[in-house]
């Protein structure tokens, strides 16, 4: 049985589904694929965005409106918005008890959280994708069961920059380093442009040029004086994976 396969088993056993996404790229890390099928098989759909401490207020506003379901805030690194989530949850909560799907794509948080809700250790947490093996239930209250899905939304191979976002891929794990680069940094100049200027001392109109600046101010160099753009991503990519760009912190300055 392929992972599609047993993520869809899960959701038509239970009654919510909750989808983990990244609350720096909420849209990016959503898969429409599931929700239509949630949607599909009747079930009610609640959407966590994760990480939720590292983006300014205002983009947490942006990214709120643009979501239609109800989506509740939370970061499992400094477990904050348990309660909310708890209370979104049981929002949607009909009768006496209610088993709650949880989904993701890959390095999302989805352990992290259960571990959260429970208060305590619940469930197995690693890093590497697709960690989840077997089927968990954890209770977290009288009302709600969770439901683990044993695997995680599988990534499209093609889909690079995702992986790198969601740090399914580590930068020297990828086929295309520097187009991976390129299409992050396009998204910072797009959403955060202020964060990322503040934090590299670069400024640019798009992925290409930020690399070529990014290069040149570190000294990231070619024979012949030319920018190394592939060692420029490869920063910019383990910076972004370990959350050290974030609009939180806008005051720190990368170190060279």
């Amino acid at each position: 049985m392929g992972y599609w396969d047993i993520v869809k088993k899960i959701v038509r056993d239970a009654d919510i589904v909750m989808e983990i996404v990244d609350a720096r790229f909420p849209q990016q890390s959503r898969n429409n694929e599931l929700e239509d099928f949630v949607r599909g098989s009747g079930k009610k759909l609640i959407i966590v965005l994760n990480k939720s401490d590292l983006i300014s207020k205002r983009n947490a506003q942006k990214a709120k409106d643009s979501i239609t379901e109800r989506c509740v805030f939370v970061s499992a690194r400094q477990r904050s918005g348990v309660k909310a989530l708890k209370i979104g949850i049981e929002k949607l909560v009909s009768g006496d008890e209610a088993k709650v799907a949880i989904v993701g794509y890959p390095n999302t948080g989805k352990s992290s959280i259960i571990n959260m809700l429970r208060g305590r250790k619940a469930a197995r947490t690693s890093s590497t994708a697709g960690f989840t093996r077997g089927k968990q239930h954890v209770r977290i209250s009288n009302k709600i069961l969770l439901i683990d899905t044993p695997g995680v939304i599988p990534l499209q191979e093609s889909n690079e920059t995702l992986m790198a976002m969601l740090s399914a891929k580590n930068a020297h794990q990828l086929n295309d380093m520097e187009g991976a680069g390129m299409e992050i940094a396009e998204y910072l100049i797009l959403n955060m442009p202020e964060t990322l200027r503040g934090f590299y001392g670069v400024e640019a109109k798009d992925g290409e040029e930020f690399l070529e600046k990014l290069a040149f101010h570190r000294k990231k160099l070619l024979s012949g004086g030319r920018p190394d753009l592939n060692s420029a991503a490869r920063t910019l990519i383990e910076d972004f994976q370990r959350g050290k760009i974030n609009e939180n912190t806008q005051g720190k300055k990368a170190r060279k």
